[in-house]
């Protein structure tokens, strides 16, 4: 991946340096850049067979049930890094418990509960302790 972001930084620099000092028989060379790009991307991508793979498989490792998704959404959040929630769902009513470190965390706690998919009403009884 990194070397795709080198190859495209570089093709992106060639523009800016030369900007619009093209000649006609600057096509060819420019052509021939291209296609060097494209093979430097594709040489930097992980082989087709190894992104392929059957539906199910992937969808076998997503969470299913409503508060299994809730607590997979909180814990991949980097804001909320090491907080604990207890995370209950009755139908499409999502209770959310626990001490977050401060307001804003608390905000950001309850809208990955509110977009999270299934969710029709969030119980916050979330805790945020007094400076």
């Amino acid at each position: 991946m990194r070397q795709l972001a080198a190859v495209l930084i570089l093709a992106a620099l060639f523009v800016l340096l030369v900007g619009t000092h093209f000649e006609r028989s600057d096509g060819d060379h420019l052509a021939v850049i291209g296609r060097l790009l494209a093979a430097k991307g594709r040489a930097a991508l992980p082989p087709a067979d190894k992104l392929a793979g059957p539906a199910n498989a992937l969808r076998r490792e997503l969470p299913s049930r409503l508060e299994d998704r809730v607590r997979a959404r909180l814990e991949s959040d980097r804001k909320l890094e090491g907080v604990e929630f207890q995370v209950s769902a009755d139908g499409g009513t999502v209770t959310l418990r626990g001490v977050v470190p401060d307001e804003k965390a608390h905000r950001r706690a309850v809208e990955l509960t509110q977009s999270t998919s299934g969710v029709e009403h969030v119980i916050d009884e979330l805790a945020v302790p007094e400076p």
